[in-house]
């Protein structure tokens, strides 16, 4: 991070810190729906000023008070909000309404359970739930959370938001504790945190919309923590509890070689694979319990299209040679680039944060659908390595919003272009940059 401690007195932080706070406040509050993308993208466009101008200009320790204010204060500021940009909210709540009244979130879907004309149900959440013909898809730990705030909130749809958001919030924090104790233990500029800490799509995305990414995240983090610390076996709790959060975090116990060996690793898939089934045990204890789940993922990533990248070349080409789009055959294709790649980081990384980072960014760049919420794993890893590209990107995602703008929702594909080849330049600046390990932000 630049020095420009001289030239910016404290006074002149509160304006991007100001800045940032009534961003956020409109983008919570007084924006009505997520079609209003003009304003979406105003307020979104000056958040992102304010979080450059604090990461350029106001990054030294004199400012660490305030900039870690800042970072509290703006998600507290969305505490009592709807989420705007995702209606997952609904089905969060759905399930854990069902979970309250004694029945298996993935025993039935939710037209199934309609159908039963249970006197309790909420119509609402059906009416604005976006998978209504889809088993549930959520692991434990996020049905605990729905569970807790269906409980919480007795029927009542913000006081159940305001619960779960606090629950995310919590987590998003702790992050932003891993964060710095791993800076520090890794002998890293702790300002760096920031990266993270202030990034307007971090605290959009997961304490505004809710995402349990940030759960995800936490709990990836922390074994990384322990992982430093020779703490294997906690590595391997931790672990485990990111994957009952996200399926995602899978994907990294192959990096686990490098860092602890052969023979701890298979005892660290061992103890994770134990953790899993207890904790999915009370939910999926029949093959057809298990199946339900894994027909909504299936179906999820053979059916679903949005913002993939390497997804859109193929499906042009699929237009142009067979005349429709062949998601069901490119979705194996990019399966199997994504598997090479997997491979690939596995056999040549030995830095866990580099590994990690590379792995997810294979998994996005080749998938269908690419939420913006998804890329956020990336921030959090980016203060740890030496490529700023994923900072860029989650400006540039921002754009995928532009979807909403009509209903049904229309995706743009010159805007998915405009992202991608932006992203792929900012990429090649960097690899061409000689001082590539001193990038200011």
């Amino acid at each position: 991070m630049a020095n420009n401690t001289a030239k910016n007195p404290l006074i002149w932080h509160l304006f991007p810190c100001f800045l940032l706070l009534v961003s956020l406040f409109e983008l919570a509050y007084n924006i009505q729906n997520r079609m209003d993308v003009i304003s979406i993208f105003i307020f979104l466009g000056l958040s992102f000023v304010s979080y450059f101008s604090i990461l350029y200009r106001f990054n030294q320790t004199v400012h660490d008070p305030l900039n870690f204010s800042l970072a509290i204060f703006s998600r507290l500021i969305l505490m009592a909000s709807f989420p705007l940009l995702s209606d997952d909210i609904y089905r969060f709540i759905w399930d854990g309404d069902l979970m309250n009244h004694g029945i298996n979130p993935f025993l039935y879907t939710p037209q199934e359970i309609l159908s039963q004309n249970l006197d309790w149900l909420n119509p609402i959440l059906f009416q604005k739930m976006n998978s209504p013909n889809y088993y549930s898809v959520y692991p434990p730990i996020n049905q605990f959370a729905f569970f807790i705030s269906s409980f919480i909130g007795n029927g009542n749809l913000l006081l159940s938001t305001i619960t779960l958001r606090l629950i995310i919030m919590l987590f998003d924090l702790g992050n932003i504790i891993l964060i710095k104790k791993l800076l520090v233990h890794f002998k890293k500029e702790p300002n760096l945190v920031f990266l993270y800490a202030l990034n307007p799509l971090v605290i959009l995305e997961f304490t505004g919309n809710l995402h349990f990414e940030a759960i995800m995240i936490f709990f990836t983090l922390l074994s990384i923590w322990f992982l430093a610390k020779d703490k294997w076996i906690l590595t391997a709790v931790s672990l485990a509890f990111a994957i009952l959060s996200k399926l995602l975090p899978i994907l990294f116990i192959p990096l686990l070689i490098h860092q602890i060996g052969w023979k701890k690793t298979f005892y660290t898939i061992l103890i994770i694979t134990i953790i899993t089934i207890l904790l999915f045990l009370p939910f999926l204890n029949t093959m057809d319990l298990a199946s339900h789940l894994f027909s909504s993922i299936q179906l999820y990533y053979g059916k679903f299209e949005f913002n993939g990248s390497i997804y859109q070349l193929l499906k042009v080409i699929g237009w142009e040679i067979l005349g429709y789009n062949p998601i069901a055959y490119t979705s194996k294709i990019l399966l199997a680039l994504s598997l090479i790649g997997f491979f690939i980081v596995y056999i040549k990384s030995k830095n866990i944060f580099e590994g990690i980072f590379w792995i997810i960014f294979i998994y996005l760049i080749f998938s269908a659908i690419v939420h913006s919420w998804y890329m956020l794993i990336l921030i959090a890893i980016t203060p740890f390595i030496k490529w700023r590209f994923a900072i860029v990107w989650s400006l540039l995602i921002c754009l995928s919003y532009f979807t909403y703008h009509s209903i049904p929702y229309q995706e743009h594909s010159i805007l998915v272009i405009i992202e991608y080849v932006l992203l792929g330049l900012f990429m090649i600046y960097e690899i061409n940059r000689k001082d590539i390990y001193k990038i200011d932000f």
